[in-house]
Parts: structure tokens; sequence; C-alpha cells
């Protein structure tokens, strides 16, 4: 089974991306939850004895359910702790895709590729290599300018969701997390010695959808499907976190570009410009 995961700067539209995806039949991508990385330290040194011990699955299953976000998959202990020893998985790489697995049962699904999107992910990439070695990354780009738009519209959203996004406040702070997150990711995926990795930018996944999915999903060796363009109807986003994701309660909106042209100020565009234009130009946005 292929895996991969969907990775981006916060505010650069990967939860779109992931609804677009699990909205393919073959494909499961669950809310965020980074419990993957966050238990592997623990749980790395998984073997067939760990899969044979009720007591030790169990204690995995405890500290899964006690994750952050996990609450929003509704996964009940009982019936995730039979599964695991009924699949009995081998290796922590095999524990952690049967709870993506079991959460796509529930929902009716049997994928043939499992994928996991956490924003937070961008600062851990090279632990991610180690969990699942073989795993594809699909990075989303957006302009830095309409994320700092975003980033701004957030702080004035009134939600009282304990996951409500902590972000930067300034313009120079923003352009700078933005500049150096996407260095940080293209070093990264231009180090990988094949070529399991995908670059989109959010716009190009607005304007063009369907060209820019079915360049996306060749790497996985499958075709698009129509169904992606109606992820709305399908979206699972949990209602803790759906707040500054409403947008995805809608269809693909090819004008929600370009925003910072009419939000921010002349001097804001030039400060951000001034810390990271040779980003923008990497992924041929404009300066103006």
């Amino acid at each position: 089974m292929q895996k991969a995961f969907i990775i981006g700067n916060p505010r650069s539209g990967t939860t779109l991306l992931r609804l677009m995806l699990n909205a393919h039949p073959e494909i499961v991508a669950p809310p965020e939850c980074g419990f993957l990385h966050w238990w592997y330290q623990k749980y790395k040194n998984w073997n067939d004895k760990d899969a044979l011990s009720v007591s030790t699955i169990s204690s995995f299953i405890d500290d899964l359910l006690g994750s952050k976000k996990i609450e929003t998959w509704n996964l009940p202990r009982d019936g995730i702790i039979q599964y695991i020893l009924n699949k009995q998985p081998d290796t922590y790489a095999d524990l952690g895709a049967l709870v993506y697995k079991y959460w796509a049962e529930k929902k009716h699904k049997s994928p043939s590729i499992l994928m996991d999107k956490n924003n937070y992910y961008i600062r851990h990439l090279e632990d991610l290599i180690q969990i699942w070695p073989n795993a594809k990354f699909i990075f989303l780009v957006r302009d830095g300018r309409d994320v700092a738009c975003s980033y701004k519209a957030i702080k004035k959203l009134d939600t009282n969701s304990p996951y409500k996004p902590n972000l930067p406040e300034s313009i120079d702070d923003i352009a700078n997390e933005w500049s150096h997150n996407n260095k940080n990711v293209i070093s990264f995926l231009e180090s990988k010695q094949n070529n399991d990795y995908h670059i989109i930018r959010y716009e190009d996944l607005l304007r063009n959808p369907i060209e820019a999915l079915s360049s996306l999903l060749s790497i996985f060796h499958i075709p698009f499907s129509e169904e992606m363009l109606d992820f709305y109807k399908y979206n699972d986003e949990p209602n803790l976190t759906i707040d500054w994701k409403k947008k995805t309660l809608e269809k693909v909106d090819g004008d929600n570009v370009g925003k910072f042209k009419k939000i921010l100020t002349n001097q804001e565009i030039i400060d951000f410009q001034n810390i990271a234009s040779q980003v923008l130009l990497r992924f041929n946005y404009e300066l103006i």
C-alpha cells in the first residue's frame, strides 16, 4: 500500500487538498492528527510479540486516544484494539498504518493509498522518513502575501475552538516564517535520492484543479476522479477546526487568489517582498 504525507506552511490550503484527495475512491486522508510522529519514539521498536500482547496494544491505544485532535476521528477503543489484534502488525510503520485503515473502513472505504496531512510536520521531515521510508511527499505552496492575509483574518476570528492556530502577527515575522519553512521543504525534497514527491501551487489547484490534481496523482499511477471536484459535498473537516476553514464547504473558487493586493498596504507588500522575494520568485510569484 502506498503512503504519503501532505505538507505545507500554515494557511497554505492543505485542508482543501486533503479533502480533494480524500474524495478519491482509492485514497484515504483523515483530518489532521500528528499521532504517527508523536508516538514514534515510544513505539518505534514495535515487533511481532507486541502485536500479540493485549496489554501492549492497549497501552498504545490509550496513548493514541490521548493524542491532540484524535477525538475528531471517533475511534472506538475496543474496536481498534481488536482490529490490531486481528491484523498483527510487526512494525511501528504497519501499526500506524492500521489506524488509518481502520478509520477508512469505518468510512466504508478500501483505499490503496494512505495519506497523512499535518502542517506541523513541516518541522519534522527527516523524522517522517524514519517512520515511513518509502512514503511520497506532497508539498503545497501558496503565495506568501496571501498567506499573510489569511494570518491576519485568523487573528480576528471569533471561535471557541481550542485548536485555533497560534500564528505570527507582524508582516516581518510572517514573511520570515513562510520563507524559512518553504526553503527547508525544498531543500529536503531536492536532497531525496528519488523523485517521490510532488510540488503543487495553491493557485494552480484553484484555477486548474483537474490538471493540477491529475499531475499530482501521476506519482501514484492512478487516474483523476471527478469526485475530487465534489470534495465539499463530502467535507469531513471536524467542527473543532472548521471555523477557519469554511471555504472548504464551497466549490473551488478560482478568484480566491491575489487578495493581498486589496488587503495589505503597499508598505506591507514591500516589507514582505524584501524578506521573501527569493522564495516568491522560486515558485513563480511575481513581485510588485
